[in-house]
């Protein structure tokens, strides 16, 4: 077992994320904390255990983990002869914001885990920065941080196979396709018979994945290669971009083109020509 324990400073506290604790290879012993403790990274190694929070029991083994919110009342213990895990405890000003508003989790949760060598290193990452004669360790550790939880964001989820990751290869193919026919009329039930699902599905899973609806993407798309055509082409007019981009009318063009870069098209032209 090897475990890390940094001095924290005043400076520290006001990181956005900064290391509290850090374990590697642990025998898990049993914890309960009715007041909840700090934001945690618990992810199973070996052997099997429970989580219990707020009202539900879950079984944690090797491929899932236990994301703790600060301050959530939890208890765990193992339920075979021996339970291994890596752990990480962390906090900082940002922390609950990106869990929230970034990952979209709501609060204490297991999870299962795509790619657990990936959240296994960022442990060993702590150990050897916290072991290590560098300088400005704990900045180094909140860079380390901030890649835990994006690592989490990208490479858990809720449900087996469901992670982000898996999701975004699911989306490839769609993805792919906007991108060559960004210029043409694009159908949902054509896209939703690219990959298979059904409208309806496709939605849940586009947003989930991207954090927006589907036609939103195309919109973004299309604005995307409109601004290369208003460098490549700057005396072509306004009206015949917007076609050439997928937009029928100009008028609609102009208003998403707006609204997504804060100036008209024109005025993009101005300030790159």
């Amino acid at each position: 077992m090897k475990r890390y324990m940094p001095v924290i400073t005043g400076t520290d506290r006001e990181l956005p994320y900064y290391l509290v604790d850090v374990g590697h290879h642990w025998s898990q012993e049993h914890i309960g904390r009715p007041g909840g403790y700090l934001y945690q990274w618990i992810q199973c190694v070996q052997g099997e255990g429970e989580l219990i929070t707020g009202g539900k029991t879950f079984r944690i083994k090797e491929g899932t983990g236990m994301l703790l919110f600060k301050g959530v009342p939890h208890e765990y213990y193992a339920i075979s002869s021996t339970w291994i895990t890596d752990w990480i405890v962390f906090d900082g000003r940002q922390v609950g914001l990106f869990l929230q508003q970034t990952a979209g989790f709501a609060s204490t949760t297991a999870l299962f885990v795509s790619r657990p060598d990936i959240l296994l290193a960022r442990v060993q990452q702590l150990l050897d920065i916290g072991h290590s004669d560098a300088t400005l360790k704990s900045l180094k550790s909140s860079a380390v941080i901030y890649s835990l939880l994006t690592d989490i964001m990208q490479h858990t989820s809720v449900h087996p196979n469901n992670s982000a990751t898996n999701l975004n290869f699911k989306l490839k193919p769609l993805f792919q396709y906007i991108d060559q026919n960004y210029h043409t009329q694009l159908t949902l039930d054509a896209m939703a018979g690219l990959t298979g699902m059904t409208p309806q599905h496709l939605c849940t899973v586009f947003k989930k994945t991207t954090n927006i609806r589907i036609f939103q993407y195309i919109n973004s798309v299309r604005i995307k290669k409109s601004k290369e055509l208003l460098l490549q082409h700057p005396h072509m007019q306004v009206k015949d971009i917007a076609a050439l981009s997928g937009f029928e009318d100009a008028n609609y063009f102009s208003s998403v083109f707006k609204k997504q870069e804060q100036i008209t098209p024109n005025q993009f032209r101005k300030i790159h020509h």
